[in-house]
């Protein structure tokens, strides 16, 4: 039988391209980062079933004598049971190999941990089997995992990260704006574990003088056309391609020229602003046509009614666990300084209707006329009133005041906006008449939801930040909604609150 040729296409790069001096490229093998997080994950679940057990056998029989008598724990037998459904499941999805930022890792890791402990939970049910699997110990034992597994990857992860073996290198496609974006994004979460090895331009400035981001210098080193050959000399197979303003037909061509040689192509689309989360990618078979499912997760009825439940539920829970606080904060305010206690500041909520949002007083109690002769007499301070309707340096703040501003103590009175139904825990910061203006387009989608005691402003800087971002920060948490969005963003206000960043 003749053998037919197998046609090899040649690479296209410049005539100089393999006299580059290349870095050496950092990265452990993949099978030492899988072992590594396997084991992270094993000891992780193995500590929280003996945490469980624990719980069970001396802490339990203290609260009810339901739980008296003597127990034996057939350690092995639970643990193989465990780990046999839950590292199966891990690998399916991907968590041995795929690289995600922490929070998002995190999710995964809490879908999966319920569904493997619902199914353990439901086959020792329906097998029978209580008698030999104690269901007290196994759901502790979920409710550990569910702290300990996030703890522990970090833990690897961080230590893998710090000996250099953790971060896989990438090469970025376009040193533009949008690089740039990519880069910075890459530097800030090291978690995700990857480096830019280098950059690609067919600019050739920007080889001359290549890309600072963050205060680090990374390479251009060549044109798209020199992908290949940089592949080949170092060693590195994940692209990150970032050049949205390149013409359709000719990135298609690119990317699937690349992929024949690369492990993994990302392509970073110009749809900048869209809702991501719960987006789904389809296609039209016959006309190769790729699309995007887009929906309004706050337009649905349901997540409507669990964000309000959850409001209730976490916001009555923190309210009580508070109250004592509060009440020595509204002592401490009245004796510093005469007037009242609470502030209502009039601001604009859900469908632009106006509220009273509660705060502890912090300033004097003439405040609106002492302003008022401060922005007469010092231009400067009208400028930066102008700008953020705050003054970074306020005469008017009383010392208590300039505690509870430091520490977001505060704010805490807004717990009761959200008992009444006018704000939420998580939502768009709440505005004031003046600032309509200043949020353009934005204030639409402002109006959608009610606005949030925290929210994404408050973790990204807060009066950090100019109104023109603000705005888009407040329009992308509107438009990719969730209850883990929620759930993190508060958890990142402890982390904001900690760090006082644009606190004032």
């Amino acid at each position: 039988m003749e053998t037919l040729p197998v046609r090899k296409e040649p690479f296209s790069f410049a005539p100089d391209a393999r006299n580059i001096k290349l870095p050496t490229p950092k990265s452990a093998p993949k099978a030492y980062i899988a072992f590594s997080l396997l084991f992270s994950d094993i000891a992780a679940l193995s500590v929280s079933l003996l945490l469980a057990w624990q719980v069970r056998l001396h802490f339990l029989p203290l609260l009810s004598p339901l739980y008296t008598g003597e127990m034996r724990l057939d350690f092995f037998r639970h643990q193989c049971w465990i780990l046999f459904i839950l590292l199966t499941y891990l690998y399916f999805e991907n968590l041995y190999s795929v690289h995600l930022p922490f929070w998002r890792e995190t999710r995964r890791l809490t879908k999966i941990l319920t569904v493997t402990f619902l199914l353990i939970l439901a086959s020792i049910s329906l097998g029978k089997m209580g008698a030999e699997f104690s269901r007290t110990v196994l759901v502790w034992c979920y409710f550990f995992a569910l702290l300990l597994m996030p703890f522990s990857r970090l833990c690897t992860k961080t230590f893998l990260l710090r000996c250099g073996l953790w971060a896989r290198p990438v090469i970025i496609l376009g040193a533009g704006k949008t690089g740039e974006l990519v880069a910075q994004a890459l530097i800030r979460d090291r978690y995700l574990g990857y480096n830019v090895y280098c950059l690609l331009d067919d600019d050739p400035l920007k080889k001359q003088v290549g890309l600072r981001v963050n205060g680090t210098h990374f390479q251009v080193l060549g044109k798209f056309h020199d992908c290949e050959t940089i592949m080949e000399l170092s060693g590195v197979r994940d692209l990150i391609v970032a050049a949205p303003g390149m013409k359709s037909e000719k990135l298609v061509k690119l990317v699937n020229r690349l992929q024949r040689s690369a492990n993994s192509v990302l392509v970073v689309p110009d749809l900048f602003g869209i809702p991501v989360t719960g987006v789904k990618a389809d296609y039209f078979f016959d006309e190769q046509m790729l699309t995007f499912r887009l929906t309004n997760n706050l337009a649905n009825t349901w997540n409507k009614l669990v964000k309000r439940t959850f409001d209730l539920a976490v916001g009555f829970l923190l309210f009580i666990c508070l109250l004592p606080v509060m009440t020595i904060i509204s002592l401490i305010v009245k004796l510093d300084s005469p007037g009242p206690v609470f502030f209502g500041h009039q601001r604009i909520g859900q469908l632009g209707k106006t509220f009273s949002c509660y705060k502890f007083r912090t300033m004097v109690e003439n405040a609106q006329e002492i302003l008022e002769d401060i922005l007469q007499k010092n231009p400067r301070f009208q400028t930066e009133w102008d700008q953020h309707y705050k003054l970074r340096t306020d005469p008017r703040i009383t010392r208590v005041g300039k505690f509870l501003r430091w520490t977001s103590l505060d704010e805490l009175p807004q717990l009761i906006n959200v008992l009444k139904g006018e704000m939420s825990l998580v939502g768009p910061r709440p505005i004031t008449k003046k600032e309509i203006p200043f949020f353009n387009s934005y204030i639409d989608d402002y109006y959608l939801v009610r606005p949030g005691v925290t929210g994404l402003w408050q973790v990204s800087g807060r009066s950090e930040i100019d109104y023109l971002h603000r705005g888009r920060l407040e329009a992308w948490y509107i438009r990719n909604w969730s209850l883990w969005l929620d759930i993190t963003l508060l958890l990142r206000t402890l982390a904001a609150v900690l760090t006082r960043k644009g606190a004032y």
